[in-house]
């Protein structure tokens, strides 16, 4: 059992002294409005104080002082990616707000990587790009808001504007700096080697870096990082299929995912889903949630969205027309469960500039149908995705929310970043439990097929993995003791302690 100690006014006065009296506040409203932002988790607690420090050393001597005292730290950027940022333990301590280490320190067009500070936006890094480097476009997240930082999206290893084609986030990571608190900055990477450019994410033997990525802050807390930048082509469309059931939405993506070269690496994002993520983008009350209204309206029960870009127009001719090719073959193929309902769908061009538009908001509007959502996200292979849609909607079916699910391509189809978008009424207690009761329910379901929650609930989702990975957990522990040995940094979604 970890005890901590509650911050007191010998604490404040210190933290003042380090970063600036009015980057230090222990007011209740202020500290509220931290718990506020979550769309991945519905459990946080209140912190003691904020501190924004602006520069590495003071990220330093905040560790090291919270170290000697045993007061827990929870670091944000933007709180806005994974919700458990906010404190989970009790006493909730100091909530470290990194927005404030916002600089874009380099971009390197040749080795074709940025340098970044934590609290760096989607929307900045987008708008520093377009101005001072056209030719390329950073890794943003695909449907957060301009407000979501891109480090946060880095660590917890999410999805960019090109994850179909290049992977997850945390691949597109190549090392950082960060602060633990035992007083060390470690550089990540090649970076560890001192005069030596980010250039190489693998380092010096056996990376370190990798003990970082996933663990919410649990482990260090990054105050640079290092992402890799794309080239941004001026050639891109959106082609759009659909479809009446998951199993064909699946099949033939998975066949096009397969050629890689010279198609599948121009589809840079791969996305589809159900007739009910149209439905849950409205106020509940102005608009019917039944398929028909939908269904008069040319939407389908699914579909499938493949994002190409390309250099050239040819190139991108050459890759739509693939794209076409492939659906019309696979309607004669008998793994695919209805031909029939196999069409094209011609997507307006506004629909088509709007979903290219970047750094875009198609996250937000869902809390119109309801007071809030929450997504819980999983990774499966990706011919195993229609199986995660039909089996999880039932079980959401079966506690009354509506069935929306969202499924992305990563990497070509390796695997499948599965998303379902809970509505819920957050004004009403009784649904905190309706949610927690499903999500058990769901979760019991995807642990027993070997799917995996990469934005763990540390009430749920952790226990219930780590029981099955006692070993696992044993030597996660021992990295946690080495990096934070008096274990103020907050757990996270690692059940950690």
């Amino acid at each position: 059992m970890v005890h901590y100690n509650k911050v007191n006014d010998v604490d404040i006065e210190h933290f003042e002294s380090v970063v600036g009296k009015e980057f230090v506040s222990a007011n209740p409203a202020i500290r509220a409005s931290y718990l506020a932002k979550s769309v991945m988790g519905l459990e946080s607690s209140m912190g003691d104080v904020i501190i924004r420090p602006r520069y590495t050393e003071e990220v330093r001597k905040i560790l090291i002082w919270c170290d000697t005292r045993k007061i827990p730290v929870s670091p944000i950027s933007a709180g806005l990616s994974g919700g458990f940022g906010c404190p989970l333990i009790k006493p909730g301590g100091v909530v470290l707000d990194l927005s404030r280490m916002n600089r874009i320190i380099k971009i390197d067009e040749d080795s074709r990587y940025a340098i970044i500070e934590p609290g760096v936006t989607a929307g900045e890094l987008w708008a520093y790009m377009e101005k001072y480097h056209p030719s390329f476009c950073p890794p943003i997240a695909d449907g957060a808001p301009p407000a979501a930082t891109v480090m946060g999206d880095a660590i917890d290893r999410g999805f960019n504007l090109c994850t179909s084609s290049m992977g997850p986030q945390g691949d597109i990571f190549l090392g950082g700096e960060v602060c633990v608190p035992t007083g060390d900055i470690i550089r990540l990477g090649s970076w560890a080697l001192n005069g030596t450019e980010p250039f190489y994410k693998w380092g010096l033997g056996p990376e370190l870096f990798s003990l970082f990525m996933g663990s919410q802050g649990a482990m260090g807390v990054f105050t640079k990082g290092v992402v890799k930048i794309f080239p941004h082509p001026k050639f891109k469309t959106v082609k759009a299929w659909a479809m009446d059931n998951p199993y064909d939405m699946q099949n033939l993506t998975l066949e096009l995912g397969k050629q890689e070269f010279g198609v599948a690496h121009n589809t840079v994002m791969v996305q589809g889903g159900n007739w009910p993520l149209v439905m849950t983008r409205w106020p509940k009350d102005k608009v019917p949630n039944d398929y028909e209204f939908y269904k008069k309206l040319g939407i389908s029960k699914w579909w499938m969205n493949w994002e190409c870009w390309a250099q050239t127009q040819e190139e991108l001719d050459t890759v739509t027309k693939t794209i076409d090719k492939f659906a019309e073959e696979f309607k004669k193929k008998k793994i695919c469960k209805n031909p029939d309902a196999i069409k094209e769908w011609k997507l307006h061009p506004k629909q088509i500039q709007s979903r290219l538009r970047k750094p875009n908001k198609i996250a937000i509007p869902y809390s119109y149908w309801e007071a809030g959502f929450l997504f819980i996200t999983y990774y499966t292979p990706w011919n195993e995705c229609a199986d995660f849609a039909v089996e999880y909607n039932k079980i959401l079916k079966k506690y009354d929310f509506p069935e929306v699910m969202w499924i992305a391509s990563i990497e070509r189809c390796r695997q499948a970043i599965c998303m379902p978008i809970v509505c819920f009424d957050s004004s009403k207690p009784e649904d905190f439990v309706r949610v927690q009761d499903m999500n058990r329910e769901t979760f019991e379901l995807c642990l027993d097929r070997g799917w995996i929650n990469y934005r763990p609930d540390p009430f749920i989702h952790a226990p219930m993995t780590y029981s099955m990975a006692g070993t696992y957990l044993k030597y996660l522990r021992k990295v946690k003791e080495m990096f934070d040995p008096n274990y103020i940094l907050h757990p996270g979604r690692l059940m950690l302690p």
